[in-house]
């Protein structure tokens, strides 16, 4: 075999030898039982599900889903809101997160891997972890402004005379 983790001992060719012919080579001592030294691994359980927790709720689910429930009918929103989510992205969360976990892989490497045509899906993965931060990062930017700017005694969009509006229209 030419695979580095193995090597070949010499044989006379009987059974025992065939047999005994591939043996691993010894593990090092410095290992400490980490399988990924460049990527690391999870310190415990409550690193991996705090993480998951902050994955899947984030500034959206707090402000926005009591906003849909209300909009779409209260209580009997959370139905079928409830049973999608049981049969289909319950299942979808944890195929990713099992694919991830046990390639340990980013998503190019991983759907290249599992085949080269799903390898563009990887990069449409990225690409949208790249752009999500942009626009998040203004809905906090206002949050932070509202929030500031709501503790002064006189509010700035109370009145009209700002140096934003003017009585004169815009040309479009």
């Amino acid at each position: 075999m030419n695979n580095p983790a193995f090597h070949q001992e010499q044989n006379d060719g009987s059974p025992q030898q065939v047999c005994a012919r591939v043996k691993p080579l010894a593990m090092d001592d410095d290992n400490d039982d980490d399988e990924n030294k460049e990527r690391g691994n999870w310190s415990g359980n409550l690193d991996f599900f705090l993480s998951c927790l902050g994955y899947a709720v984030g500034l959206g689910s707090v402000w926005r889903f009591p906003y849909l429930c209300y909009r779409n009918g209260g209580g009997a929103f959370l139905i079928p809101y409830v049973i999608m989510m049981i049969f289909v992205g319950l299942p979808l969360l944890y195929l990713e997160l099992s694919l991830g976990q046990f390639a340990s892989l980013g998503p190019v490497g991983l759907f290249g891997n599992i085949s080269p045509v799903f390898q563009g899906m990887g990069y449409a993965m990225t690409m949208i972890s790249v752009l999500t931060p942009l626009y998040y990062t203004v809905l906090v930017a206002w949050t932070l402004y509202y929030l500031f700017a709501s503790c002064q005694k006189v509010l700035p969009w109370s009145g009209c005379n700002n140096d934003w509006n003017t009585d004169c229209k815009l040309a479009s």
